[in-house]
């Protein structure tokens, strides 16, 4: 597969990941401490760094909703994804999304537990 082949693909996450994910965003009121996000595509940022960090995938299951294309590029991540693309005849947006989709399964887990620090655990490496 030469660099021209290499296939690009959308990123979008399960419904339920992205209604959490967009609960993050801060809304007309400005900035909440369980918002810190300005924008849905930064929260969706942080849940692949995240997933990706611990090397966690997760496929969708469900509806799929996009993120828009325009506000994450997939080509951004090129660098770090085309080998294990290439490995997988994967596409870059299929493995930003399963990055992303576990790394929100694993907000969403510690957002549920309320005797767990997030910010410890990730700090730490625990995964839950």
């Amino acid at each position: 597969m030469s660099e021209e082949d290499l296939r690009f693909g959308s990123v979008s996450i399960s419904e339920d990941a992205h209604e959490f994910l967009a609960n993050l965003v801060e809304n007309e009121e400005g900035f909440l401490e369980d918002s810190p996000f300005t924008a849905i595509v930064e929260s969706f940022r942080f849940a692949f760094a995240l997933g990706y960090s611990r090397n966690l995938r997760e496929k969708k299951r469900g509806k799929a909703m996009t993120i828009a294309p325009r506000q994450f590029v997939v080509m951004d991540y090129y660098d770090l994804l085309e080998e294990e693309a290439r490995e997988e005849d994967a596409s870059l947006g299929g493995l930003v999304s399963e990055y992303a989709e576990a790394g929100a399964k694993l907000m969403i887990e510690y957002s549920d537990n309320p005797d767990l620090s997030v910010l410890s655990a990730l700090s730490s490496g625990e995964d839950g």
